[in-house]
Parts: C-alpha cells; structure tokens; sequence
C-alpha cells in the first residue's frame, strides 16, 4: 500500500492508519501549504514520491524521497525523512519531513512500500 503524508497536520499515515506526527518545513513554513514553493522554509511540496534508500548522515536512518514524474517540486530537491534536531524545537527542516525516533524510520524502511502520497 502506501504513506500518506499531510502537509498541513504533519500526520504520515501508512494504508489509511496514523503512524506518527511530524512536521515539514522551517518557521512560518512549518506546515503551511501556502509555502509549498518557497525554498529551505516550505513545507515539502504536494505530490507523489518514491521512496528510494536511507543513509546515515543527517540522522541515522534518513530516508531518501525522489519526486514521481508530474510532481511540482517548485525547483526544490533533496527531500528527505529524518529526525529532528537534538535540542528539541521544530527547527531541523528546510523542507524534509520530520519522523523522529530511528525505530520509526526503520519502520518505514522495512514496510516494502515505496510510495509517499503527500497531500
């Protein structure tokens, strides 16, 4: 099936049921829709993406989202799943959703779904 992403709530929903809460973008940025297309401070922009690989270097366990073909990214790129930054706050994206919790991530990784709706 697939993840769900709302770019409003900050909800990632995997077949229809709440996973975790998280957040998409950077101060007046963080969840508002309205900012989808404004670089390092929207939220990641509406569409369809392909959930292609993780790595470990901006925290363990950062999951790798490739937009689908027909997905307005406004230019932008570089979109991941990561974990948020160690101080606390809602200040670790510049777009990238925030999922904290390795466990959680890993989750993600190990579901055998590769597809992220975010609406």
């Amino acid at each position: 099936m697939t993840w769900e992403y709302n770019q409003s709530s900050g909800e990632l929903k995997h077949n229809g049921q709440l996973f975790q809460q998280g957040y998409s973008g950077h101060g007046a940025g963080i969840n508002n829709p309205a900012m989808e297309s404004v670089s390092s401070q929207g939220p990641i922009p509406k569409g369809y993406y392909r959930i292609t690989g993780a790595h470990n270097t901006v925290t363990p366990v950062t999951i790798i989202l490739e937009p689908i073909l027909g997905t307005n990214t406004y230019g932008r790129d570089l979109f991941r799943i990561h974990g948020g930054s160690r101080s606390g706050g809602r200040n670790a994206s510049n777009g990238c959703i925030i999922i904290d919790g390795v466990r959680n991530r890993e989750q993600i990784m190990n579901s055998g779904d590769t597809i992220l709706v975010v609406r």
